[in-house]
């Protein structure tokens, strides 16, 4: 097994020696208004990160440490902003309309889609380098022979995935002919499974683990051979107006990154650590899609965004589909 903490250490170690351009960045917008809020009753100003509904604890921990880092990063500056996150969950329509009305969310992760980013402002930073992008599948432990034999999409293509059926990766796998059932409500999804509504249920790398310990996974299995993969980076995300801490947040991950306390970060965190010590994630048959939104082969080989650069030409061998 790779270490891949140490490859995180060596990347960081990489951009320590060269120009620290985001360092010269130009700060002013964050001059002309606070990027954080002074709440009553409250002696330090504060962003809010709405909790998410699903039972995914290690997420609540990392999304709201990566947050701290990047503010922390200009608290000489700017002074302190910490990070709240409320005890009762929210379900994702709601964050989203929290933030969109200011209303009990100043920030929010998610996976990019054309969507989002038209809806809020996207800090473009991804936040997982890449790990939502790689998908392991749920199945039935009485399927694991038949998985067992797919080597290739066309064999793939066999097989029913189920998703949310608000999800993009619906448009995305139906894009690339892979049939999909879908449901409204993301913890069916497992009963679906169970009941053999579809054959496959793809989930992050990051968050499969978790999942197996917090629903009923009666019956399932993780499918131990197979990986699909796209870039799929998720990004915080603010409200259109709010450029001071867009900028804060994004200079202050391009910091972490430039002075490898990102890397740092990322491969000590237990949810991440997870992913490489028990999914033998890079060991598995790699079943690769284009993802139209992120295909910018510039971007896709960037080695301090992803957890290793995708393939020079992931779009041409895969074909790029049309997304209606």
């Amino acid at each position: 097994m790779p270490d891949y903490r140490a490859t995180g250490r060596a990347c960081a170690s990489r951009w320590l020696s060269l120009p620290a351009l985001w360092l010269t960045i130009n700060l002013a917008p964050l001059a002309n208004e606070p990027s954080c809020t002074l709440h009553d009753g409250k002696d330090v100003p504060s962003v809010q990160l709405p909790l998410r509904h699903e039972a995914r604890h290690e997420h609540r921990g990392y999304y709201e440490g990566l947050l701290q880092l990047a503010l922390d990063k200009f608290e000489t500056e700017y002074g302190p902003c910490h990070v709240t996150v409320p005890e009762s969950y929210k379900p994702q329509v709601r964050r989203y309309l929290d933030l969109e009305r200011k209303t009990g969310a100043d920030i929010i992760d998610a996976t990019a889609t054309p969507e989002r980013s038209e809806r809020f402002r996207a800090i473009p930073v991804p936040l997982l380098k890449g790990l939502m992008g790689y998908r392991l599948f749920f199945i039935r432990e009485s399927d694991k022979e038949a998985f067992s034999n797919i080597q290739s999409l066309d064999d793939l293509r066999a097989f029913r995935a189920g998703q949310g059926e608000s999800w993009f990766d619906v448009t995305l796998l139906k894009a690339h002919d892979i049939p999909v059932v879908t449901a409204p409500k993301y913890e069916s999804l497992f009963r679906m499974l169970q009941a053999e509504r579809f054959d496959f249920f793809p989930r992050g790398a990051q968050e499969i683990l978790d999942e197996q310990d917090n629903f009923d996974t009666e019956g399932l299995i993780i499918e131990p051979d197979l990986l699909l993969a796209y870039p799929a980076p998720v990004y915080f995300y603010v409200h259109k107006d709010n450029v001071a801490l867009a900028d804060r947040v994004e200079t202050g991950l391009r910091r972490a990154v430039n002075d490898g306390s990102f890397d740092q970060y990322y491969y000590s965190h237990p949810m991440v650590r997870k992913v490489f010590t028990e999914l033998n994630l890079f060991e598995r048959t790699t079943l690769y899609l284009c993802h139209p939104h992120h295909r910018d082969p510039d971007l896709l080989q960037q080695a301090d965004t992803w957890v290793r650069p995708w393939p020079k030409r992931l779009c041409d061998n895969a074909g790029i589909p049309t997304l209606d």
